[in-house]
């Protein structure tokens, strides 16, 4: 994975080798809640805003799935959309997402024709959210073995819950000594295991954002609401891209 460096983007290699653009911010490219960030991003990567899907985010197991322009061009003109997750296969679009803790999941197929970004916040891993994704992907046609990367966020050294967050979780993935902690990378690693993945085919950010404040933001250790942007991008004609 990319190591850090000014205006770095955290990305994945085997999914640049595909020609897909995408990537993680972190807090040098500022607040992505602030317009003024995001365009400085997509001036950047030269990708246009325009061409870039959101959404409302909820915590929630929904998922979007944009397979042609009218689908993309509905969402834009919709009111947002209350959604967690993009299913994308039409080409010319991208998706994005902001967390800040949460996972972003990237999920692909062997050509990258349909990929997969989900905000995996704690409520969504327990509502399935990651086997739900690989679910749509094969069903809107994901051809061969899938892929996975696990992108920044809070780790199991900091994600310290209480009762009632760690009954929703399998006991496997609790950390135990006088307090609980969560370990999401396993708990979305046995979700998509079970849904056939294989374990060397699932990739993970070892950034904590919540023990790197020179790095991320952090909502659980700074109680604001500035965010890192995830996104994914299909090109018409898929090339090697690496921009910093």
């Amino acid at each position: 994975m990319a190591e850090k460096t000014q205006l770095t983007l955290y990305t994945d290699p085997r999914l640049t080798a595909l020609g897909i653009v995408h990537g993680t911010t972190d807090r040098a490219w500022g607040n992505m809640r602030l317009p003024d960030s995001v365009q400085n991003l997509w001036q950047h990567t030269g990708l246009s805003s325009q061409r870039i899907l959101r959404f409302k985010q909820t915590h929630s197991d929904r998922l979007l799935v944009i397979r042609e322009a009218k689908e993309a061009q509905a969402v834009i003109a919709a009111t947002p959309t209350e959604a967690d997750g993009w299913i994308l296969s039409a080409a010319e679009w991208g998706a994005a997402i902001i967390t800040a803790d949460c996972v972003p999941l990237f999920l692909w197929d062997e050509t990258a024709d349909v990929i997969g970004l989900s905000h995996c916040g704690w409520r969504g891993v327990a509502a399935q959210l990651p086997a739900k994704t690989v679910r749509h992907l094969r069903q809107q046609g994901a051809k061969g073995r899938l892929s996975a990367w696990i992108g920044p966020h809070i780790q199991a050294c900091c994600f310290e819950v209480q009762e009632d967050v760690a009954r929703q979780f399998p006991q496997a993935v609790l950390h135990k000594n006088d307090r609980l902690f969560v370990d999401l990378n396993q708990a979305i690693k046995q979700q998509l295991i079970g849904e056939g993945l294989e374990a060397a085919d699932i990739a993970f950010s070892s950034h904590c954002t919540c023990c790197e404040p020179q790095h991320f933001f952090s909502f659980r250790r700074d109680h604001v609401p500035d965010a890192m942007l995830s996104f994914v991008y299909k090109p018409s004609c898929k090339q090697r891209t690496d921009f910093i």
